[in-house]
């Protein structure tokens, strides 16, 4: 700091600590969007899939018959609509950073489960050992599409362990299942724990939605006598970006809209 005219000192310059440009800031990261393109294209490939097989059948419809081929093509439209919402489903808790060493793994089923189910249909289940990998492939889809769908359904940890319990009697019927399918035989009791454990499963995967809608449409934090939580988004010189149910010190926010994310930038 130098001395001006009269003696007085010089305000410091700016320049010597200029603000970054928009350029120079990091940029935000390109996750949410992402995620929105990975879910719109599941949709719309799953909405091909699901007219290519209204128009297989019309046309075996129409035809008088339905053919194996038509059999054939709507098994595997099938397969690649549940092995898709899987890989999807992977992909997302992998975007998420929630639990994505499931994620992969449920992408890696699902890749290898397309080529066995496609490769068993086609095969009209003449070879044996395929058809028992095509089951265990099955098998395995179904239960990680399950677990999959209800972890990203979770918006917060009071029903981890709900999923956790869904998850053990998923892998717990899966296996039996799997069992089976290679040793051709499944006692009475053995089918009867399987049922129960599928039920199970299936119970969990229904009461993660329930129970959180349920949550959230409770009593308002003014009856139960504490605010809603704040979770920080994000922070920049010292100014926070938070999210909460309620308004946070009076400030009212409007919500974005579908597709739109909140983003705290520098105003130039």
């Amino acid at each position: 700091m130098t001395g001006g005219a009269g003696g007085r000192p010089e305000p410091p310059s700016l320049a010597s600590h200029p603000l970054p440009t928009p350029s120079q800031e990091q940029a935000p990261p390109e996750r949410p969007a992402r995620r929105q393109s990975l879910g719109r294209l599941f949709w719309i490939g799953a909405a091909t899939i699901l007219i290519a097989a209204a128009l297989v059948a019309i046309g075996a419809i129409l035809k008088g018959e339905f053919s194996d081929t038509d059999g054939k093509i709507c098994g595997t439209l099938g397969s690649l609509l549940l092995c898709g919402a899987l890989a999807v489903s992977g992909l997302s808790l992998v975007e998420r950073r929630l639990v994505p060493a499931f994620g992969w793994a449920s992408v890696g089923v699902a890749g290898v489960s397309l080529v066995l189910l496609v490769a068993v249909i086609w095969q009209e289940f003449d070879d044996e050992t395929l058809s028992r990998w095509a089951g265990t492939a099955l098998v395995l889809t179904v239960a990680c599409l399950l677990v999959a769908t209800s972890l990203l359904l979770l918006r917060g940890p009071a029903l981890l362990v709900l999923v956790a319990g869904e998850a053990l009697a998923l892998a717990i019927a899966s296996l039996i299942v799997i069992a089976a399918i290679w040793s051709d035989d499944m006692s009475g009791g053995a089918a009867k724990a399987d049922a129960v454990f599928w039920i199970l499963g299936v119970l969990g995967w229904l009461l993660v939605p329930i129970l959180q809608r349920f949550g959230s449409a409770g009593a308002p934090p003014a009856a139960v006598g504490a605010p809603s939580p704040v979770r920080v988004l994000g922070e920049l010189d010292g100014v926070e970006l938070v999210a909460s149910r309620d308004p946070v010190e009076g400030i009212h926010v409007e919500p974005p809209s579908a597709g739109e994310r909140l983003v705290l930038r520098r105003r130039s």
